[in-house]
């Protein structure tokens, strides 16, 4: 996928949808957020319609060009009813938003476990190979510095 300046705000895979599954109410579970844009882009992070309180870790590449990339993740646990997580990429030429709905799931503590190991290693492979993927894109349009 190619920016190109003035177009707007994009969600960049992988989208909230595509991460989530049921957990059990004392499991941790981590959100990726990714978005590309001009250089006021910013991401904000929601539960149920309210600003999210838990701190969010964010990484920033701006080009030469003045698009940016920015990739925000955050860990959350302690699920107690179902929720609606949501991950707004705003700027002044617009916003995306990307929401789930995460309810509590089995209770099976040795499939949850092993399921939740799986999960992570998925979940944090697929981000360091999005990373690796979008440097080399960058860098063959032109983009400087590393991601």
């Amino acid at each position: 996928m190619v920016y190109q300046i003035g177009t707007g705000v994009r969600l960049l895979p992988p989208l909230l949808t595509d991460q989530v599954w049921g957990v059990e109410g004392h499991e941790a579970f981590l959100l990726f957020c990714l978005a590309l844009g001009p250089s006021d882009l910013n991401i904000r992070w929601e539960v149920n319609g309210q600003r999210l309180e838990t701190p969010v870790t964010e990484y920033r590449h701006v080009s030469t060009t003045g698009e940016v990339f920015v990739s925000s993740w955050l860990r959350q646990g302690d699920l107690r009813k179902e929720s609606q997580y949501q991950c707004i990429a705003t700027s002044h030429v617009g916003n995306e938003t990307s929401k789930i709905l995460i309810g509590p799931g089995p209770k099976d503590k040795d499939s949850v476990l092993s399921r939740d190991l799986k999960q992570w290693r998925s979940a944090l492979t697929d981000h360091e190979k999005l990373l690796l993927n979008w440097k080399e894109a960058w860098e063959s349009c032109g983009g400087e510095g590393v991601l």
